[in-house]
């Protein structure tokens, strides 16, 4: 038990120093936002090879005193007969508040390829998900990867995660971000947790840390 303990603290210890290899420090000394989020996220299997996957959320931007955006997707996945591999067909809509108090929708059908495998005593999942956007202004397509690294629980089941976004209307990686995530399991059917999370978008050919947003889920299994 220390052992997958001491294991554990080292792995994310050593993530964790490999952040300034990609993002230069003066990303670091520029303006960002502060963000609060709360998630519920709801899962029901249907069958060993179909699940219901859902999820809305609220966040507040502006350092955690606008109201200024909320999102809730779902859909449908399946198990493939391979055990690391699953599709996941979803559709999502967000809301976004401009200046003038106004609301503009924003939807998001996408297709995504989920992966996973144990490696030691850690789970490494991966998910590649294509989704279109669709909103007022223009239509364009986005590529998602979404690597995550959990450890196996010991009181907590701590985890690190690492999005990258490919927008086609951009031509180019725009944003990058690492969470961090602490999740308990109450019982067999609900888990809860905080997470930590700091973005870093690309402008002018820069990166600059544009946010961190400190978070809270509560998911539900059955």
């Amino acid at each position: 038990m220390k052992r997958k303990k001491r294991l554990s603290l080292s792995v994310f210890k050593t993530l964790f120093l490999f952040i300034p290899l990609f993002f230069p420090a003066e990303g670091f000394c520029a303006d960002y936002d502060t963000s609060l989020r709360t998630d519920l996220n709801f899962n029901y299997k249907i069958s060993d090879k179909f699940k219901s996957v859902s999820y809305v959320f609220i966040q507040l931007n502006e350092d955690v005193e606008n109201f200024n955006y909320t999102e809730w997707g779902t859909g449908l996945q399946y198990q493939t007969p391979l055990k690391w591999l699953s599709l996941l067909i979803f559709y999502q809509q967000g809301y976004s508040k401009n200046d003038h108090g106004s609301w503009y929708l924003e939807q998001r059908p996408s297709i995504s390829v989920n992966t996973s495998t144990t490696i030691s005593h850690f789970k490494v999942s991966n998910q590649i998900r294509y989704e279109y956007r669709i909103n007022s202004d223009w239509h364009d397509y986005r590529i998602k990867n979404t690597l995550v690294i959990s450890c196996p629980e010991i009181f907590l089941r701590p985890s690190i995660g690492w999005e990258m976004y490919y927008e086609n209307h951009d031509k180019d990686v725009t944003l990058n971000r690492i969470k961090f995530a602490v999740s308990k399991d109450i019982n067999s059917h609900l888990s809860l947790g905080p997470y930590y999370r700091i973005d870093f978008s690309k402008a002018d050919h820069e990166w600059k840390f544009k946010r961190q947003l400190i978070g809270f889920h509560v998911t539900i299994n059955y």
